[in-house]
């Protein structure tokens, strides 16, 4: 009985030995990712002084957990662009399709929309915005990353798409096509500070560029994801026709207020 006590004991021993061991392991795999100079200087100018530490980093877990699926507003400050020292009322609500299939539209501004669903694999996926000032929907195919599942710190997956530009009261009227390169990058985790509070944040840059129409375009969005909570910051534009027709450059910063 003396030696059976004792193999169970050293059973024990080493299997709490392994758990440490695996647990050891797997906060080695979490990384730190310093934010880019480049990136710094264009967060700062739009968002001011928010970011704080670098923190360590995980693949992205389901979508959902970083931009949760489910009806809310939020008090943002605009901190950048043309109409820096507002404060807008932004909202994510559900969206009713014909298939019985949900979607969700996210408001970027008070005119311009974001139309999100979420796809086999869990994947958080931005078909179309529409801008209802402008009087104008973009439809590109595939659709943008919002936010993919699994990515790991500091991966980038790049993507070629079409983009039609249609008229609002009348969906037959393209206005204009053309097409696009994007690059979307997990950047990595950040301690944010805002005037709701503190907040552990991923960061995911999108950068496109391509001719839309006449003119040539590139543009460079950031979005600021806490757990549980959804968009801290952002950094996108908020004149659809500005930037996908003209070219007109009309970034905003804005940062989470109250919600």
């Amino acid at each position: 009985m003396r030696f059976i006590r004792t193999r169970i004991l050293a059973y024990v021993a080493i299997a709490a030995v392994s758990m440490t061991l695996l647990a050891q392991s797997a906060r080695a795999q979490d990384v730190v990712m310093p934010l880019p100079a480049a990136d710094q200087q264009v967060i700062a100018a739009q968002l001011g002084s928010i970011v704080g530490d670098a923190l360590p980093s995980k693949p992205l877990d389901k979508a959902s957990t970083y931009f949760p699926l489910h009806e809310r507003t939020a008090i943002y400050n605009v901190t950048g662009g043309r109409h820096a020292g507002a404060v807008q009322k932004l909202g994510v609500a559900k969206v009713s399709r014909p298939d019985g299939k949900s979607a969700w539209r996210f408001e970027m501004s008070p005119s311009l929309s974001a139309f999100l669903n979420q796809v086999d694999g869990g994947d958080l996926m931005m078909p179309s915005l529409s801008d209802a000032k402008q009087g104008i929907v973009v439809i590109t195919t595939p659709a943008n990353p919002f936010v993919l599942r699994g990515m790991k710190p500091g991966e980038t997956r790049s993507y070629a798409q079409q983009v039609a530009v249609y008229a609002l009261d009348d969906p037959g009227d393209q206005e204009y096509s053309g097409s696009l390169t994007g690059a979307y990058t997990y950047v990595g985790t950040y301690r944010v500070n805002v005037p709701a509070g503190t907040f552990d944040c991923v960061l995911l840059r999108l950068k496109v560029h391509g001719k839309i129409g006449p003119v040539h375009t590139q543009d460079m969005a950031y979005y600021f994801l806490s757990p549980g909570k959804g968009v801290i910051a952002m950094i996108n534009q908020e004149d659809a026709r500005a930037f996908w027709i003209i070219h007109i450059d009309t970034t905003s910063g804005r940062v989470l207020a109250s919600d």
